[in-house]
Formats: C-alpha cells, sequence, structure tokens
C-alpha cells in the first residue's frame, strides 16, 4: 500500500477517533444513547463508508493474509481509541463501530468473500491437536469431548451445569472440534449430541443444547466480535461450508456430513446448530425452538436458514410467536429426520453414520449448499445482522430481560 494512502488512513483516523473523544461516551452513559449519537454523528459514519475497505487491504496486506473477527476488532479498537483506554471503558462504543468496519467489507464482494475464506481456516490451536487425536481418537476441551466411533467422531457437549449453554469458551472449543474432525481423512461424518446435565429438572438426563448463555450476556462475558459474529462465521458456518486448507495448487474445503442427536430439547443456539446439520434424530417428546425474539436479539442465521429450509410462515411461527417444534408433531419433519425413543437412539445414529459415510454425500451436501446458502447470500445476510444484532444486545429490554433471567438463576 502506498505512503499516500496509509498517511491518508492516518489522518482520518486521528479525526475520527479525536470525534470519539469529544462526544465522551463512557461506560456510565446509556447504551442506547452510545449507540444513537454514533449512528447519527455523520464523522463517524462517513469514516467508515470511505476507509473501512482500504484499511481491510492495507491489515491484509492486500488479501494475501488472513485474519479472524477478533483480530480485526483489536486493530478496529486501537484504530478508534487512545492506547490507555480499555475494552470495557467504551465496550458499546467499540462493539457498535466494529459493526459498521464490518458491514462495509461484508457488502463488498471482494472484501467480503475474503473475510468468509479467512473465517474458514483452521485454527492454530485445532492444527497441533491433530496429531494427538489421531493417535488416541479422543479429545477433551473444558467444554465438550470427541471420540473416534468407527467413521464418525462424536462430540458430546459438558456444560452439564448449565444445561449445556454456550459462551466464549464451549464456541471456541465447538470450533476446534469442528475443524479436527474434518480435517481428519478418518472420520467421516461427524455428531453433535448434548452430555447429562445437573439441574434438577433433568438431572442424569441428557440435554442437547439451551443456547446461549444469558447470565453472561447479561453480565458482559458474551463477546459481540467473538461470539455473535465469530461464533456465525466460523464455528457454524464450518459445519455447512466446511474447514478451508491449502494444497499443491489451490485452496480447497473439507466437508463433511453432520448429523444432530437431539436429547430433551433443542434452544436457541441449539436449534441453530441443529439447522446446521445435515441429519436430524429426535428422542420422542423432545422439541426445538429459537426464542430469540423473545430474549429481544436475532437467532444468527436462523432467519435465512429457517425460511431457506421451510416456508416464510413457518419460520414466523417460531421466531416470531416463539412456538416450540415437539418431534413427531406436525411440521415436525421440517426440522426432525427422525424420532425415535431413547432405547432406539443409539441404533439410529448407528444407521444414520452408515447413511451419511456414502462417498457421494459430500460432494452433493456442497452441491445443495451452493443452491440452499452460498457464501455470497451468507454475506449479504451477515452484512445487516452485523449492525442489527450489535443495537439489539445493548437495547435497553435485553438488558432488562436478561437482568431478570441473571437474578432468577443467582437465586436458584
Amino acid at each position: 500500500m502506498s505512503d499516500l494512502i496509509t498517511e491518508t488512513l492516518n489522518n482520518a483516523a486521528k479525526r475520527v477517533k479525536s470525534r470519539l473523544a469529544e462526544l465522551a461516551l463512557t461506560a456510565d452513559t446509556p447504551s442506547e444513547t452510545q449507540i444513537e449519537r454514533c449512528n447519527q454523528d455523520r464523522q463517524i459514519q462517513a469514516f467508515f463508508e470511505e476507509n473501512a475497505l482500504a484499511l481491510y487491504e492495507h491489515w491484509t496486506a492486500l488479501y494475501s493474509r488472513s485474519l479472524r473477527v477478533t483480530d480485526l476488532f483489536e486493530r478496529t479498537f486501537s484504530v478508534l481509541f487512545a492506547p490507555q483506554t480499555t475494552v470495557s471503558d467504551v465496550r458499546v462504543v467499540a462493539d457498535y463501530c466494529f459493526s459498521l468496519f464490518l458491514q462495509q467489507v461484508l457488502q463488498s464482494e471482494d472484501h467480503g468473500t475474503h473475510l468468509l475464506h479467512a473465517q474458514l481456516e483452521p485454527k492454530a490451536l485445532s492444527l497441533s491437536l491433530m496429531r494427538p487425536f489421531a493417535a488416541d481418537g479422543r479429545l477433551r476441551l473444558a467444554s465438550l469431548e470427541m471420540t473416534r466411533e468407527g467413521e464418525a467422531a462424536v462430540i458430546t457437549f459438558l456444560n452439564g451445569h448449565n444445561l449445556n449453554a454456550e459462551d466464549g469458551e464451549f464456541v471456541d472449543d465447538l470450533e476446534t472440534a469442528i475443524d479436527i474432525l474434518c480435517l481428519s481423512p478418518d472420520i467421516k461424518v461427524g455428531v453433535l449430541r448434548g452430555g447429562e446435565v445437573t439441574h434438577p429438572k433433568y438431572a442424569g438426563k441428557r440435554v442437547f443444547c439451551s443456547g446461549i448463555n444469558l447470565k453472561k450476556l447479561h453480565s458482559g462475558e458474551i463477546s459481540y466480535a467473538g461470539f455473535l459474529i465469530g461464533r456465525e462465521m466460523a464455528c457454524l458456518n464450518k459445519l455447512i461450508h466446511g474447514v478451508t486448507y491449502p494444497t499443491p495448487n489451490l485452496v480447497s474445503r473439507a466437508v463433511k456430513p453432520w448429523i444432530a442427536v437431539v436429547d430433551t430439547f433443542a434452544i436457541g443456539g441449539g436449534m441453530q446448530m441443529v439447522l446446521a446439520c445435515d441429519y436430524v434424530i429426535a428422542e420422542t417428546g423432545s422439541y426445538a425452538s429459537l426464542p430469540a425474539a423473545k430474549e429481544g436479539i436475532i437467532p444468527g442465521v436462523s432467519n435465512l436458514r429457517l425460511t431457506a429450509a421451510t416456508t416464510e410462515r413457518f419460520a414466523k411461527r417460531v421466531i416470531l410467536h416463539g412456538e416450540q417444534i415437539y418431534a413427531g408433531a406436525a411440521y415436525s419433519d421440517y426440522i426432525f429426520d427422525q424420532v425415535v425413543t431413547s432405547q432406539e437412539l443409539d441404533g439410529a445414529l448407528a444407521d444414520a453414520v452408515e447413511l451419511m459415510a456414502a462417498p457421494a454425500v459430500p460432494a452433493n451436501k456442497r452441491m445443495i449448499s451452493l443452491s440452499k446458502e452460498p457464501l455470497s447470500a451468507f454475506r449479504h445476510y451477515m452484512a445487516s445482522f452485523c449492525t442489527e444484532q450489535v443495537i439489539r444486545m445493548y437495547s435497553r429490554d435485553v438488558r432488562e430481560k436478561t437482568g431478570k433471567f441473571a437474578q432468577k438463576a443467582k437465586l436458584g
């Protein structure tokens, strides 16, 4: 990048940094007010409209370097705020401004596609754990365990103390397991299943996933860049589009079919995972739901995926009305491919693995994904999602709802 362009970017960065300092938006300012002032400030908006793409090109050395969303957040933060500023000091403004940066990048076909491809690359940690998993057939992380079982690898969620709820550690661990599974040549099929939980109501039972940890969302322990954006663009997107890896002449993607085994329920993020899988087995009496609208946020990419897989009316019933879809009930075959008793689950899973391990499955999955959710469609969705979600994340109603949940959880 030429010195002139670099100087132009530096001067623009100084101006927007000065403008943000003038606004004096701190953690004591109501979050809605912080976002509203940034949204109405023409200088802040113009900075990203005019400079976001040039910044992305500069940071990636004209697409020759891959950066994860969290890396881009750190770089954007350093542009906008003084060195002594911490994220906790300006979290709302930092997240909102980063959403403006992401929106510009994702609206551009070249820049946005490069970013999505970067998110599909395996993490360094994943690559370092490939050999131990190949040798032992087992991987134990804080939030999950992955074991090789014939041609499949079964990922079992271990956040049993909170109904297998999702947090940053859970998503990071899941992406690690997905990377390893997709890049393991002897593994043909991936399986997602919840482990046993300790909640008094469900003690000793398996639960698939209860979605985002609302207590941590309220306390600020759920990050916008790493969780709400990174989860969609990396972890869950890899379930559909696979993991990229270099070959002698080009970059390829390792795509594997995924089976979800739903015990008890798949709520929120749990149902989002189900929608990204290729075969879903449900225990009789279990259900799936997307209560994000009730909670006040957007249920990830479910608005796109559920509408594409079903009908607009059905998607509205689930997302806007909060309807729970019980296995075996009318229209439940939109979500569940097979409904069996708890005693039949293991046998049904073995049959499904045999079915999905067929050699032609990955190629046909790629073609279905190309038809139903190409990366271009995902990119367009995320370009709007990134700003819509940050506004919802910091809205008053979400803070109140998550606060009530946190208080209820504290009281037991």
